[in-house]
């Protein structure tokens, strides 16, 4: 009896070898293709649609081309997810440390600057869970973070747990804010008149009142200044957690009483 086959996971295109990347560099007469222009015109496509609509074919129209012409560049869809998820992460705007520079500065700066361009590409939060972000820009991205946190005063066996706990934060904050900014563009709605539709709703429920007074706050702030406000407080909240601990670890014992 032939045991049932066990399907394999999908493999990285940064894995693959540097054919299936595509022919980057190369120009085809007949099409005016190449793969850096097939990338770009994705990310707008996923910009404007979202990842949910997006195929190839839908691709190859938006360029005018056949779909076989796309698969002379990338081998599937997921690959050039990924090569557009890396086009992405090359638009982060990386701190330039000085002489003078605070690694605390420069690792909230970092983390603003991830957010920012996540946000201003909605599908991408999703497909940043879904691969493993080993392409160029993200390797970069990656030893931009590694280089601030090696200038901390935090010992360099927790620096890993320090860029974990940051940037797990800041994809959690990304993810509900994209989605409920989604959810404002899909009723045709600003993110401020949908929050207040909600916020509405929720104050007409029986029982204590469940915004937490945030329709108190709504009134005098727009969505957009409560998020970077509550964005920016957790994350001084996070980043001085840690340089508490580092100081409570250095404190000498004190013995204990009798």
């Amino acid at each position: 009896m032939t045991g049932k086959r066990v399907s394999q996971p999908r493999k990285s295109v940064w894995l693959s070898p540097p054919r299936a990347r595509g022919r980057k560099g190369t120009e085809s007469s007949s099409t005016g293709l190449d793969l850096d222009r097939i990338v770009a015109a994705a990310v707008r496509l996923l910009d404007a649609e979202g990842d949910a609509q997006f195929s190839m074919r839908r691709l190859a129209a938006e360029l005018n081309v056949t779909p076989m012409s796309l698969y002379w560049y990338v081998a599937n869809k997921d690959d050039l997810l990924e090569l557009a998820l890396d086009a992405v992460a090359g638009e982060i705007k990386l701190p330039a440390p000085g002489p003078d520079s605070d690694w605390r500065e420069e690792l909230r700066a970092l983390a603003t600057a991830w957010r920012r361009t996540m946000v201003a590409h909605p599908w991408a939060v999703r497909a940043y869970g879904a691969y493993l972000n080993i392409g160029p820009c993200s390797v970069r991205f990656t030893s931009c973070a590694q280089d601030i946190v090696a200038r901390s005063s935090l010992p360099q066996h927790e620096h890993p747990a320090a860029l974990s706990a940051v940037f797990q934060y800041v994809y959690g904050f990304i993810s509900t804010e994209t989605r409920w900014l989604e959810y404002a563009r899909e009723t045709g709605q600003t993110a401020d008149e949908f929050f207040s539709e909600v916020a509405d709703s929720v104050e007409e429920m029986p029982g204590e009142r469940a915004s937490g007074g945030l329709m108190e706050q709504h009134e005098s702030l727009s969505m957009d200044e409560l998020r970077d406000r509550d964005f920016d407080r957790a994350l001084d909240w996070l980043i001085a957690g840690m340089c508490a601990d580092v100081a409570t670890a250095r404190q000498p014992r004190q013995p204990a009483g009798r």
